[in-house]
């Protein structure tokens, strides 16, 4: 089991502690702030994490749309829910919107992602109204909007039901 040390850590161990964070993953400001202050007090933290800011190492507004990037294309999760995700490490609201924005220029709309995402896994699920509204709440807790996803699932039942009456 690790052992806290007894001493604060200085300007220059603090620094170290900050690398050895980031070797592991990126982070914000904000998250290596509060590890650092664990072992160190605040103003000490903060020095730290100046130099690591002013040497490149930490940059929020990139961290913020490589999050982003990576919560919208590899977990599906909508807007909202990114921007919970970014709030909670400490992130900017302004920052926020800009990754959200540079994300979504980048890739798809939320209406795109959702509807890929029902088509791959919620299909099967839209024979009932109890499935549909296990559906609609496990989407809402994705991060998409009520409107969006009612919308979204109407459309995609306005296809299934011209294509079955297309086939017959």
């Amino acid at each position: 089991m690790y052992k806290r040390p007894k001493e604060k850590l200085n300007l220059e161990e603090a620094k170290e502690k900050a690398l050895n964070l980031l070797e592991f993953r990126a982070h914000s400001r904000r998250e290596l702030f509060d590890k650092l202050r664990r072992f160190t007090d605040a103003h000490t933290a903060n020095e730290a994490l100046d130099l690591l800011e002013e040497a490149g190492l930490i940059n929020d507004s990139e961290y913020a749309y490589q999050c982003a990037h990576d919560l919208m294309e590899l977990r599906f999760f909508g807007p909202n829910r990114v921007k919970q995700e970014l709030s909670r490490r400490g992130i900017s609201p302004e920052e926020i919107e800009d990754a959200i924005f540079r994300t979504e220029e980048e890739t798809c709309a939320p209406e795109e992602r959702l509807r890929y995402l029902i088509e791959r896994k919620y299909i099967n699920s839209l024979g009932d109204e109890k499935n549909i509204a296990k559906t609609i709440n496990s989407l809402f807790r994705l991060g998409y909007g009520y409107d969006m996803i009612k919308n979204t699932l109407y459309e995609i039942k306005e296809e299934t039901e011209v294509e079955s009456n297309g086939t017959q």
